[in-house]
C-alpha cells in the first residue's frame, strides 16, 4: 500500500514522476520505470493514452499522440508491466488516464490486470464522485488498488472529509485551474488553501500536481504539503532522446541518462 511507503520516506517531499506509456518509443515504458527508480523516486505514474486528454496541456497532449502512433495501447501496456514485480521494482506505481479506454478495455478486466501487474492505485481525473460510490469502488476494492481524487479550491471541505474517508493513496491537490504544463504560481490565496488542507486533519497525504516543473517550483509547491508530480517538464525532458541511437550508447543507457539528471536537477538543484 503507498500509505506504507509514506511512512518509509524521509522528512523530504515526495517526488512522483509522470510520463506516458509508449512515449517516446513503443518499449520505453519499463526501461524508464527502471531508471526512475534508479534515482531515487519515491512514485511514478504510468500514463495510458488517449485521443482526447481534455485535462492535459499540449505537452502531454503530444505524447499521447506519439504513442497512440507507436502502437500502444492497454493490453500492450499490461503485457510491458507483467514482470512489473518479479524484477526489481519495489516503488509504488500508479496508472493515470480517463474512463473512455477503460470501459472500452472493460471495467473489470482493467481492474484485474491492473492487480496482477502490482499496480498500487489509478487516478481517474474525469471519474466523479458519485460514480465511483456507486459502480467503481467495489473494483477498487476487490483488487486491492487505492484510487487517487482530485481536489481543488473549488472543492467543498465536506467534500474533501468525504474523499477521505474513502483511504485514497493520497489527495491529488491540483495546484491550478488551468490544464497540465502551466507554471505553478501559489498566490497568497493558493496557499493559503495548502495551509488549510494541512490543518484539515485529514489522513490523506496531500500531493500537488499541474505546473510543478523544476526545483523551485517543486520546493513552492511542497512547502505546506507532502510531496508533488512533475509530468510534463519531464516528457520534455525524455523527448530529446535520440530515436536512432547508434553507437556505443544503447536506448537503455540513453534512457538512464536523460532521468538521472533530471532528477538530480529536481533533487539538488
Amino acid at each position: 500500500m503507498i500509505g506504507n511507503r509514506f511512512k518509509q520516506l524521509p522528512e523530504n517531499p515526495a517526488l512522483s514522476i509522470f510520463f506516458t506509456a509508449g512515449y517516446p518509443r513503443l518499449n520505453d515504458t519499463m526501461p524508464i520505470i527502471t531508471a526512475l527508480q534508479a534515482s531515487g523516486v519515491d512514485m511514478v505514474e504510468v500514463g495510458f493514452p488517449f485521443s482526447d486528454p481534455v485535462a492535459d496541456g499540449p505537452t502531454i497532449q503530444e505524447s499521447n499522440l506519439v504513442a497512440l502512433a507507436n502502437g500502444m495501447t492497454i493490453k500492450l501496456l499490461f503485457e510491458q508491466l507483467s514482470k512489473l514485480r518479479s524484477g526489481s521494482i519495489a516503488m509504488p506505481v500508479l496508472l493515470m488516464g480517463y474512463l473512455n479506454p477503460v470501459e472500452r478495455y472493460g471495467c473489470e478486466r482493467f481492474f484485474e490486470e491492473a492487480a496482477r501487474c502490482g499496480i498500487d492505485a489509478l487516478i481517474l481525473p474525469d471519474m466523479p464522485f458519485d460514480e465511483y460510490l456507486e459502480r467503481y469502488r467495489p473494483l477498487f476494492k476487490r483488487n486491492s488498488i487505492q484510487p487517487v481524487f482530485l481536489v481543488t479550491t473549488r472543492t467543498e471541505d465536506k467534500r474533501i472529509r468525504e474523499l477521505d474517508a474513502e483511504d485514497p493513496a493520497f489527495l491529488y491537490v491540483v495546484s491550478s485551474d488551468a490544464i497540465t504544463g502551466g507554471r505553478a504560481e501559489v498566490s497568497q490565496e493558493r496557499e493559503r488553501f495548502f495551509k488549510h488542507l494541512m490543518e484539515m486533519g485529514l489522513k490523506s497525504r496531500l500531493i500537488v500536481g499541474f505546473g510543478v516543473s523544476d526545483r523551485e517550483s517543486f520546493n513552492l509547491v511542497t512547502k505546506h504539503t507532502d510531496g508533488a508530480i512533475i509530468g510534463s517538464a519531464f516528457l520534455r525532458t525524455i523527448a530529446k532522446i535520440d530515436l536512432k541511437t547508434t553507437g556505443s550508447t544503447s536506448p537503455k543507457q540513453e534512457i538512464s541518462s536523460y532521468v538521472a539528471d533530471f532528477i538530480k536537477q529536481i533533487r539538488h538543484g
